[in-house]
């Protein structure tokens, strides 16, 4: 459990990114401009750089979509791409940036983790999760935490790739827990670990006013065992 200061500092913060967000709605990248709703996450990490690690003309699961970011790139180089998240804005905002980008080959759905796509599987699962850890009164706001979605993430992913599939995830270094650990205890093989280091000059300004800072992260690839 966070210290009271601590919890308190982070229930300020996402109202103060909203606000950030109602001043500057948009963010650019790689040419590629993206409306984020207030009360949805800014990609400041370049986190699209993560469809770089899987191959051309396979089925895609972005899980925590958010804006959108990552289901717009993929769906760019991926057969189809199913995008899901808790958070209705999100849902919406990933509808408008696939739709200004006429990105056609998504299915998006409101979703706690993989619940509504029991059954179904993908080449790839790719998330950049929520990293502070905490918890609200409310289940839909816990798409703003840690402490539900990373274990969760990792515990699904086997009974959601196919047999060669991969989790391929965004996260610092030297996380809470470890991912490999997280790995090994939900039937996964540890793959690699690539120091993230792709964020624009123009998107470490961007992230001045939302106080966002450098956070060492690493793309973490894993493979499904069999």
């Amino acid at each position: 459990m966070l210290p009271v200061v601590q919890k308190t500092l982070f229930a300020m913060y996402y109202p103060y990114c909203g606000l950030v967000s109602r001043m500057l709605p948009n963010i650019t990248l790689d040419g590629r401009k993206l409306r984020v709703l207030p009360g949805v996450y800014k990609p400041l990490d370049s986190e699209h750089h993560v469809v770089d690690f899987i191959a051309e003309g396979k089925r895609v699961l972005d899980v925590g979509c958010g804006s959108g970011v990552i289901t717009v790139f993929a769906g760019l180089k991926s057969e189809h791409v199913t995008a899901i998240d808790i958070s209705p804005q999100a849902i919406e905002n990933t509808r408008q940036n696939c739709l200004a980008h006429n990105i056609e080959n998504v299915t998006i759905k409101q979703s706690d983790m993989y619940r509504e796509v029991d059954g179904e599987r993908f080449d790839y699962i790719v998330s950049y999760p929520p990293l502070f850890e905490g918890s609200f009164k409310s289940d839909d706001r816990q798409w703003c935490t840690s402490s539900h979605f990373v274990e969760e993430l990792f515990r699904g992913a086997s009974d959601h790739l196919e047999s060669e599939g991969k989790l391929v995830v965004l996260l610092p270094k030297k996380f809470r827990v470890s991912p490999v650990d997280l790995s090994e205890k939900y039937g996964l093989e540890f793959e690699s670990a690539v120091p993230h280091h792709n964020r624009s000059i123009g998107n470490r300004l961007h992230a001045l006013p939302y106080l966002h800072f450098n956070m060492n992260n690493h793309v973490f690839t894993f493979h499904r065992l069999p």
